[in-house]
This record gives C-alpha cells, structure tokens and sequence, in this order.
C-alpha cells in the first residue's frame, strides 16, 4: 500500500486487513513502540527501515511464489495473489531459496512489484500514482500495481494490463474519477479513485515510443 515510501491512513489499512479502525490503530502504535513503524496522528503510517527489513523476506516469498504459479503452473493472473497469500503465512528461507534457483532468480512479480533481494528497491513517491495525474497529452505506462485482490479482480474484468500505455482524458470533479484511452486496445475505460490510487505509471518518452513502434 506504499507504506515503504508514504504514510497509510487508517481505514485504508482496516479495509485492506478487514479489521476496526479501532483494532488498527492499538496495533501501529504498538508496531510505533517497537520501532517497526512510524505513526503520525491524522496521517497514517509509514514503515521504518527496521520494520521494512523486518517485512522483506515476507515480500520476497509471496512474489516468488506469485511467479512460480503464473508462469511454472500457468495459474490466471487475477488469482496469483490470493492463492501466494495462502502459501505465504511465515517467511521460509530454505524455500525462498530454492524458489530462486528454480527461476533464475526473477527481479519483478507478475504485477510489475520489485522482489525484494532480488532487485533494488526503487524510491516511489506519490507523484508516480495515477490518481495523482491531471488531464494532458502525456502517454503513460503501467509499471506496476497494489497487491490488492480486488484489484487484480477488478483489472481482469475491464482489460488494463501491466506495460499498458494510456492518456487521461477527463476526470470527473465530483469523485475524481478517471476517463483513460488504453493504447494498446484503442478503448476508453472509467476508472474510479480506488483504482487509480493503486496503479503506479511512467512518463513514456518520444524515444520510447519510437522503439515501441
């Protein structure tokens, strides 16, 4: 949910862990206490270095696991996730060991996500969120997506894929959200904020394009 880059606000993290609000503030400030996270009152929470370390062999699993069943099992893309959460309760070292020598050590999740250990850790900011674009002429690229299954759902239903060019065409004032013409197949598709939060994108270049063409 970006929470290695930016603060997470508390109904996001209670929607996503189908929990109180309550129940998730009394456990980021006992996460706060131990040095995992950092919470800010009305912001959210962000993780720490500590508790990023702490969380990256979990990470690395779930996206090697995602892999190997996309493309060693040939599971559907829009079940990947649910099914690697699954198999991903606790972080297994010897596991993720052999996961990497079965497939030559991967750098990316079929969603576009860095593994960890693998890969560098890129430096996201909010600006590389499409719900934070504005209407122009800009063509962008899908480089990656929240780990969200209602996302992954969602995504299979209206056609939008990873590496995907768009432009934005409109956004709607009242509830932000989105009128986008997918490149790849011509179409114009309504994506509402939810989504759009969860999709991160790239300024494709005029050199870019050229190559693409």
């Amino acid at each position: 949910m970006g929470g290695s880059f930016q603060n997470v606000n508390n109904i996001d993290l209670a929607v996503k862990a189908g929990v109180s609000k309550a129940s998730i503030s009394d456990r980021t400030q006992h996460l706060a206490k131990l040095g995992l996270v950092k919470y800010t009152k009305y912001y959210g929470t962000k993780l720490t270095k500590k508790g990023l370390n702490a969380v990256i062999p979990l990470v690395q699993q779930h996206r090697l696991i995602e892999t190997w069943l996309y493309e060693k099992l040939d599971i559907p893309l829009s079940d990947i996730y649910e099914k690697a959460t699954k198999l991903s309760d606790h972080p297994d070292l010897l596991l993720i060991d052999r996961l990497n020598i079965y497939m030559d050590y991967p750098e990316t999740c079929p969603h576009g996500n860095i593994i960890p250990i693998n890969c560098t850790i890129p430096e996201f900011t909010k600006s590389s969120l499409l719900a934070n674009q504005d209407i122009s002429e800009t063509t962008f690229k899908i480089i990656n997506f929240t780990e969200d299954n209602y996302l992954f759902k969602v995504l299979n239903n209206i056609d939008i894929h990873l590496a995907d060019q768009i432009k934005i065409t409109n956004i709607n004032g009242y509830d932000h959200s989105m009128v986008v013409l997918n490149l790849r197949n011509n179409l114009k598709q309504i994506l509402p904020k939810n989504i759009t939060k969860m999709i991160r994108i790239e300024k494709v270049t005029a050199s870019t394009l050229e190559k693409s063409v």
